[in-house]
């Protein structure tokens, strides 16, 4: 699959928190990117109207995002659907939304303890179900370190067994809302990648560039990533895809795998 030539739409769903805001800086990618002609985004009211006015989203970023959407919204249409629904109405408003779609990015879920919404698992089922309705075939994710087959999370850091001991405990909904959510990708059929970010500080800058843990207990990653950076790797995937079937781990520059948050 390529889906790099001229006037691709993409649809984007977010929803609170930190997976949400990595999947919003999507947007700001794909508004740049000629290769993007259509960016639907999808998330429930009033979440779809106001996150994506806000100035800052809860990132190191300088730039006026909700002003930056403004002036482009001729490239992007807001679609409020409530995507966890299991009411006959949504799912068919959540196909309808995807007609003409040719990839999906999914900020859906989150790891954050009082904070945000918990959808990613009924998220994922229902936006793969109405992707295979459309005959949509690329899925790229948001979900965590630490989940499933990554444990323990971030082994070479100390404050990768803080988070563990978070995920069975106070984040036990968090860990298994995003575990449900990666079943449902690996259940459904489509061509999925599963994005696990490292940490995703509020105040990490930018830098353009992110990294890959290539193998598990071997390779290290830079500790915090910014959420900008990370939209970065969920564009690449839709339109140069590189990563099939399976998750991955980003993170920042290894060499600062050791600094402090």
């Amino acid at each position: 699959m390529n889906l790099s030539g001229p006037s691709r739409t993409i649809a984007i769903f977010f929803s609170p928190g930190a997976f949400g805001d990595c999947a919003r800086h999507a947007i700001l990618h794909a508004i740049e990117d000629p290769r993007v002609g259509r960016i639907k985004l999808i998330a429930r009211e009033p979440v779809v109207t106001t996150f994506l006015d806000e100035a800052n989203w809860k990132c190191g970023c300088e730039d006026d995002h909700g002003n930056f959407i403004r002036k482009n919204s001729e490239k992007v249409e807001r679609i409020a659907v409530d995507i966890a629904s299991s009411e006959t109405g949504e799912l068919e408003r959540l196909a309808d939304a995807l007609f003409g779609v040719d990839a999906v990015i999914s900020g859906l879920g989150n790891r954050q303890p009082f904070l945000g919404d918990r959808v990613g698992t009924a998220g994922i089922k229902n936006v793969a179900a109405a992707m295979k309705k459309r005959g949509i075939d690329r899925l790229v994710m948001m979900s965590s370190t630490g989940i499933g087959e990554d444990s323990p999370c971030m082994e070479w850091r100390k404050e990768g067994k803080i988070m563990d001991f978070l995920f069975s405990t106070l984040c036990r909904r968090e860990y298994y809302d995003l575990l449900g959510a990666e079943e449902e990708a690996r259940d459904s059929g489509v061509n999925y990648v599963i994005t696990r970010p490292v940490g995703l500080g509020e105040d990490v800058v930018p830098t353009g560039e992110y990294f890959l843990q290539k193998k598990k207990f071997e390779d290290v990653l830079g500790c915090s990533i910014a959420k900008m950076d990370v939209g970065k790797f969920l564009l690449d995937q839709v339109l140069e895809p590189t990563i099939s079937k399976r998750a991955v781990v980003i993170g920042a520059d290894p060499k600062k795998a050791f600094d402090s948050f």
